[in-house]
């Protein structure tokens, strides 16, 4: 794989890792439950490690890093911002949207994974793939919760 290619591969991570760190930044600052504000707080020191760390590479291969996130991601949290206007964020709405983004940053991860990488960087991309993957499962595990609390919310009014 070129260099070129690396770089480009490694910035779009960098990209997806700080929209992620973004939203969860939000979700931290919007979320009631401390149990919740916790986790988002951990997720986005997690994406803010993988995407430093990931410049550092881009800066070894002696490119220049990405710095920001994606225009996609932007647009995404602008759009949640004018919702949260005319609704409130709740904390299970919240959950829901960044077990959403996560899973979308695994994706990118999991995708550059498949690529031809060089090994020291395959590792770097392989370690922060992981530390992403625990923070989505117990972002799923959070939002399961959530439904099922509410459902039996539901259930009982009934």
């Amino acid at each position: 794989m070129k260099d070129d290619q690396i770089i480009a591969t490694l910035n779009e991570l960098i990209a997806a890792s700080k929209d992620g760190e973004r939203e969860l930044q939000r979700a931290a600052e919007d979320a009631q439950t401390p149990e919740f504000t916790h986790l988002f707080r951990d997720a986005e020191q997690a994406n803010r490690a993988a995407s430093a760390a990931l410049q550092d590479q881009v800066r070894f291969l002696g490119s220049t890093a990405q710095q920001d996130g994606s225009m996609r991601a932007a647009a995404r949290r602008t759009w949640t911002s004018v919702m949260s206007m005319m609704s409130p964020r709740d904390d299970s709405a919240i959950v829901e949207a960044c077990e959403r983004g996560q899973g979308d940053v695994r994706g990118r991860y999991a995708e550059a994974l498949e690529l031809d990488l060089p090994a020291p960087i395959h590792s770097v991309v392989e370690w922060h793939h992981r530390a992403i993957v625990a923070t989505h499962y117990r972002l799923l595990d959070l939002r399961n919760r959530s439904r099922d609390g509410a459902t039996r919310a539901l259930r009982a009014n009934d």
